[in-house]
């Protein structure tokens, strides 16, 4: 049951993805820009929430905050079917991403501490896999829905799925102890955390787009960014209990897994938007062609996370992460090489495609293993909230990338082309940044005690 909270999630994720030419040509005078607010405006109410709902669960319960989840996700459905404009759509697809950040942590918690230590690898991969395999189905469906009755009804059946999971968690899922807490909520960690996240992708997304990269705006966004981070950082140190705590970036192996999977998560969500645009601008194709023909990755990574996580509990995990972050890096080199003007589905797009959910699913959910065996089980809920926080916040800064190179006026393949070599330099940091050595983590638990 609380795994498909994350299906529920996954879905809106990516379904969003085959609808944004829809979407812009249904509101006269939006830009590509506009549209893309509203996905990267998403990635950072979940960064930015996740964290907080994670604590906000160790509080209250994790069963409640996982329904609280559901019935914000159900409101933001039916916000978003209704939107007038663009920019209301993406004030609802903002609050869809509060209810989203609400459910991850929540049905991780719920399931982890029901599985032994020595089946939690392969509890975790099969939780991991539960958002692509939902993205396997959301591209096919959300192009019969477009094609038929439109983007509108593409968010709002969401409404009716997640009032049905409401009703069920009452009766299926069990609310475990809280621990003990007296401190206070770190919500000034929260507030320079959003704005730092939302100033960083207002730089880039406009700075790209509209004000220019040397201009006074960019560069006070910049800076704004810059001392809110930092802000956060220092609260962080700081704070009896803070939003994220960084404390646990001392163990190596926990720090290794975060830097990869941010490197990764700036590539591994924008790129599911430029297959759709190639095939909808370039190759002509169809809401259906285009929604099978970005199908095979999900259902890859989803395949590919199952049987992996369980070849992670004997197989050395960390080559398995290696072996999938240089697999990304053969699709996107691939891409780059191949992508053309003319469609040639089974050379140029589903090798990338099949491969890039391969790799993914080889790496990302063992690197949330990973950091989660360095770490005792009281610091689960944490560990994970900071693995999906940068997940998210990195997928905000990559799609503020994708927008940011893509001019509005562009019709030409160099400009995506472009976007591949910006993902590239990410994908080959992540498999640089995975070489690091992190040693024994029960080593590291007798050192620190």
């Amino acid at each position: 049951m609380a795994s498909l909270g994350t299906v529920l999630v996954g879905f809106n994720s990516t379904a969003t993805n085959i609808a944004l030419d829809s979407i812009q040509s249904s509101f006269v005078g939006a830009t590509d820009a506009d549209v893309g607010w509203g996905i990267a405006g998403y990635m950072i109410g979940t960064a930015a929430f996740l964290p907080l709902a994670g604590r906000l669960a160790d509080r209250i319960g994790r069963k409640r905050i996982f329904q609280i989840g559901l019935a914000l996700f159900a409101l933001s459905a039916v916000l978003s079917a209704l939107a007038p404009t663009v920019w209301t759509l993406n004030l609802a697809r903002v609050l869809q991403s509060l209810g989203g950040a609400a459910i991850l942590p929540a049905s991780l918690s719920l399931v982890l501490p029901l599985f032994p230590e020595s089946r939690r690898m392969t509890a975790v991969g099969l939780w991991s896999a539960a958002g692509p395999l939902a993205a396997g189905i959301a591209p096919g469906l959300s192009a019969l829905l477009l094609g038929t009755l439109g983007w509108r009804v593409l968010y709002f059946v969401s409404a009716p799925l997640a009032v049905l999971m409401f009703v069920v968690a009452i009766r299926v899922l069990t609310e475990l102890p809280t621990p003990p807490t007296g401190n206070r909520l770190d919500v000034s960690g929260a507030a320079a955390g959003t704005i730092g996240l939302a100033a960083l992708v207002a730089a880039i997304m406009q700075g790209g787009q509209v004000w220019g990269w040397t201009s006074p705006v960019t560069l006070a966004a910049f800076a704004a960014g810059a001392g809110a981070f930092a802000w956060f950082v220092t609260n962080s140190l700081r704070h009896p209990e803070p939003l994220l705590n960084l404390h646990l970036l001392r163990g190596r192996g926990v720090w290794v897994t975060q830097l990869a999977n941010f490197l990764v998560g700036v590539t591994s969500q924008a790129i599911w938007l430029i297959w759709p645009l190639v095939m909808f601008r370039f190759w002509n194709y169809s809401e259906l062609q285009v929604g099978i023909g970005v199908t095979v990755g999900p259902i890859v990574a989803g395949a590919s996370t199952v049987m992996f996580t369980r070849l992670g509990e004997r197989w050395n995990a960390i080559a398995l992460c290696r072996t999938g972050a240089a697999i990304q890096i053969l699709a996107i080199g691939w891409q780059i090489v191949r992508l053309g003007t003319e469609a040639d589905y089974f050379v140029e797009m589903a090798p990338t495609v099949a491969l890039f959910g391969l790799g993914w699913g080889m790496c990302v959910p063992l690197l949330n293993s990973v950091a989660l065996a360095w770490v005792d089980e009281k610091y689960f809920g944490e560990i994970s909230g900071l693995f999906n926080t940068l997940r998210y916040a990195a997928s905000a800064i990559g799609i503020a990338g994708l927008f940011a190179l893509l001019k509005d006026e562009s019709s030409s393949i160099v400009y995506y082309q472009h976007v591949l070599v910006f993902f590239m330099v990410f994908a080959v940091a992540a498999f640089v940044s995975l070489w690091i050595p992190i040693g024994s983590p029960e080593r590291s638990r007798r050192s620190d005690s």
